[in-house]
């Protein structure tokens, strides 16, 4: 049904007083004329806004003339002329963002003038920012009674001057998204930033990492909806560009299918000793119970370019990711998981039940639908008879529901499990006096595993382990040394933890420690122990102490000393 004041002034124009402007709109015959998209422009010098809505209203209502049941009948032509939809969509936007702020905005400066002007003649705008900002419960997707906030065009329009190339395709729904759910707005807790990023960053942030193929493949396939659970992340841009260099670097194995979120078992489960200092940088080598694992698991996800949500259980927190992935643990088959939880029947997020907010997704995954069904929303929100607004609802709800029951989770993978965007790196060259050994080329090893290097090549990871937990990692290299003497050890190695260091010895001597700085996931070398070598064959054992977190070794290096 409409609005009190929209009603008011469509029965005020269809009154008496009509103004020239509505006349100017409609035929001098009783037919309906669609409101020209055309004259946008003209709309928005004259803050004629509440004129366009009453005028649009007008023609809505001309379009559906017929009973209930007539209108019900003829709705499927209706929405399959891109005039009615287009004018359609135009009455929404207005009606969503209100007249008065649409004025006051337009008031402010020519830039928001010219904004306005564009975005009401670009009609795929207008849908994708209607869509995007359509709440996920459906009583109020029924009902239509929620707005679109005026900030989200400020913000909009922000990125509009900033970058033309926000105008269109993915960066078009990029800029939508930054506006509708800016930096700060997101999932809060452990590690986020005390002072929320600048919107335009933030996109600007997003846009250049995906021209550098930094994010997964999936970050090309989303909605608007779907990036606006990427933009709103908490954290920091200077975070969210670490956290994609130090997965590469530490984990580079959780890149397969897009699995970043599993590095959540990384972060220590105890209170952190020190204070996270509002950065993620600090979160996996303090540790926490599930609210900082829920931090982190958004967060991480969200720096690839996943979309991510925060999760309320029972006397716990967790989160819920978009996978690219279906079938990978855990929920098989669901393209929305929970994770370091329960599951969804247990779960809350976005004011949703678990099971609601998985019938959320799976009408937003068919596109079409959800935008059919939509379509009749705002059409029954704009008719002046409540008996034919109600039959449009109920046909909506019958075309929900049908889509539902035929509905089959995606089991498709999106993109290829291996991302683009991997960096080269040039073979190592001899330098003299130096023994150069990749982490990869031991004689023995227990307790490790080998992963595809992000920079080429391959390295070595230790995982975690505590005292009782299985063979503590011990790994044995067969060094060719061309001359004896004192040599500088150091290892290229990457931990997110403090406190961490590798005991190496020759041959059947004394292991020396080698301390290991916290170097955030990024690789580092190590201070330097000395040690003396032989010239020939010499066995140099690695061997980690009890309780260590993940270490992961890109290589060793002995310097002979002068």
């Amino acid at each position: 049904m409409m609005s009190p004041e929209i009603r008011g002034a469509w029965c005020h124009t269809r009154g008496a007083v009509v103004c020239y402007a509505l006349l100017s709109w409609l035929p001098a015959s009783a037919g309906a004329q669609q409101p020209a998209a055309a004259d946008a422009a003209s709309v928005v010098q004259r803050e004629a806004f509440a004129e366009r809505l009453t005028a649009l209203t007008v023609w809505l209502n001309a379009k559906a003339t017929a009973s209930a049941a007539g209108v019900v009948a003829k709705v499927d032509p209706l929405l399959a002329d891109p005039v009615f939809t287009n004018a359609l969509a135009r009455r929404q936007l207005i009606a969503k963002v209100g007249p008065d702020r649409l004025t006051a905005f337009a008031r402010e400066e020519q830039s928001n003038r010219d904004f306005l002007s564009w975005l009401l003649r670009h009609e795929e705008a207008v849908r994708l920012l209607i869509l995007g900002a359509t709440p996920l419960a459906n009583a109020q997707r029924r009902d239509n009674l929620w707005t679109i906030d005026i900030s989200a065009l400020e913000i909009w329009n922000r990125i509009f001057s900033a970058d033309p190339e926000s105008r269109a395709g993915i960066y078009l729904r990029l800029a939508i998204a930054t506006g509708l759910s800016p930096p700060g707005t997101g999932n809060r807790g452990a590690g986020q930033a005390k002072t929320p990023a600048d919107p335009v960053e933030r996109y600007l942030h997003y846009k250049t990492a995906h021209e550098k193929k930094e994010l997964f493949p999936s970050f090309d396939c989303l909605s608007v909806w779907e990036y606006r659970q990427i933009m709103a992340s908490n954290a920091s841009n200077a975070d969210l560009a670490w956290a994609r260099e130090a997965i590469n670097t530490w984990r580079p194995d959780l890149r397969a299918n897009e699995q970043v979120v599993n590095s959540t078992s990384e972060v220590w489960r105890r209170f952190s000793p020190f204070p996270f200092e509002d950065t993620f940088k600090n979160v996996l080598a303090g540790g926490g119970k599930c609210g900082p694992r829920s931090s982190w698991s958004v967060f991480v996800c969200q720096a690839f370019g996943i979309p991510a949500v925060g999760v309320r259980q029972p006397g716990h927190a967790c989160a819920a990711y978009r996978a690219a992935y279906p079938h990978v643990e855990p929920q098989p088959g669901n393209v929305w998981k929970v994770v370091y939880g329960r599951g969804w029947h247990v779960s809350k997020s976005c004011g949703l039940s678990g099971s609601d907010f998985v019938a959320a997704m799976e009408a937003r995954a068919d596109a079409t639908t959800f935008s059919r069904v939509e379509h009749l929303h705002w059409l029954a929100s704009a008719l002046e008879s409540d008996e034919k607004a109600t039959a449009l609802r109920a046909r909506a709800d019958r075309i929900a529901r049908a889509a539902l029951k035929t509905a089959t989770r995606d089991a498709r993978g999106i993109g290829d499990e291996t991302p683009g965007g991997k960096k080269k790196e040039e073979p190592w060259q001899p330098v003299p006096g130096v023994i150069h050994v990749e982490a990869e080329a031991f004689d023995k090893a227990t307790g490790i595993v080998i992963h595809d290097c992000y920079l080429g090549g391959q390295q070595v990871y230790s995982p975690k382990y505590g005292t009782g937990w299985g063979t503590p990692p011990r790994i044995e290299y067969v060094v060719d040394v061309p001359t004896t003497g004192t040599y500088a050890l150091g290892l290229r190695a990457a931990v997110v933890n403090f406190e961490q260091s590798v005991d190496v010895a020759v041959g059947a001597g004394k292991p020396v420690s080698i301390k290991v700085p916290n170097s955030r996931g990024l690789w580092a070398k190590t201070p330097a122990i000395e040690l003396r070598l032989a010239t020939g064959q010499q066995r140099v054992t690695l061997t980690r102490p009890a309780s260590q977190r993940g270490l992961a070794l890109r290589y060793m290096e002995f310097r002979l000393k002068e």
